[in-house]
């Protein structure tokens, strides 16, 4: 499935806000990552070139990118599909072995990976899943050692959080 507009920002847009960067910061792109040979066939076009017109429009929107830019931002961006699998989040992680070895050797410093889950459950649930993630190159600076308590104290707060949005103080789980 394609990575659809009202997905386009949890997935790409607010992540990047968040983490103070743009689509311009990105070097490469790596949602679903079907093989057009097979999608195409199938009746489902080209999944990730759809999927990076999408992050493009998404771009111009937020005023990352100019409308006559659209057209390299595939090109520049982009990769060509070349999973065999019909999995959302399965095929988009064939990319990060590439992109640890391509920022390894200077080619590039960030690739955003972006799996979505399933609309026909999303739709049936009302929940949508997901998940996107930033590679980039560490720059050696850092704050120094975190201790063991530190991770685990990070985690169980993490863990809280997540229960806490999701099924709020009482423990039972919130509808829509």
């Amino acid at each position: 499935m394609l990575l659809r507009r009202t997905l386009s920002a949890p997935f790409v847009a607010d992540p990047l806000e968040r983490a103070g960067l743009t689509v311009n910061d990105i070097d490469k792109f790596s949602p679903e990552m079907q093989n057009p040979d097979i999608t195409k066939p199938a009746g489902a076009g080209d999944v990730p070139m759809a999927n990076y017109k999408m992050i493009a429009a998404l771009a111009v929107k937020k005023g990352w990118l100019e409308k006559a830019d659209l057209a390299n931002f595939t090109e520049e961006k982009g990769l060509v599909g070349f999973a065999p699998t019909q999995g959302h989040i399965p095929s988009v992680y064939l990319f990060v072995g590439f992109a640890k070895e391509d920022i390894e050797a200077g080619k590039m410093n960030r690739a955003m990976i972006i799996g979505k889950g399933s609309l026909f459950l999303g739709r049936m649930t009302n929940l949508f899943d997901g998940v996107s993630f930033i590679i980039q190159k560490n720059t050696g600076k850092g704050t120094g050692a975190v201790s063991e308590e530190e991770v685990r104290s990070m985690i169980a707060k993490s863990m809280k959080d997540f229960c806490s949005f999701h099924f709020g103080k009482s423990g039972i789980r919130k509808e829509g």
